[in-house]
């Protein structure tokens, strides 16, 4: 994340989501992965945070996306419910 950062409007800055129910950290979360050069996808509210977990498209390449890319990967994100025992 140190490295990996971009100016902004720079063709090779890739972009991290945020997931919240409050508009107000999503502000402040993309506040601060601009200053760390990343864009933001936001894939409020909270409930839909799944779709960056271990297994969905979002996440097997989420430091390598650029903001197309990665909100296509969310969209593409399918819910599997686990049986809890």
């Amino acid at each position: 994340m140190l490295t990996a950062g971009r100016t902004a409007g720079d063709p090779d800055r890739l972009a991290l989501s945020v997931s919240s129910d409050f508009p107000d950290a999503v502000a402040l979360v993309t506040r601060l992965y601009d200053e760390f050069g990343f864009d933001t996808v936001d894939n409020s509210p909270l409930r839909e945070s799944w779709r960056t977990t271990p297994g969905q498209p979002a996440w097997n390449r989420h430091a390598q996306q650029d903001r197309a890319k990665l909100a296509r990967n969310l969209r593409s994100a399918r819910f599997v419910a686990h049986a809890r025992p």
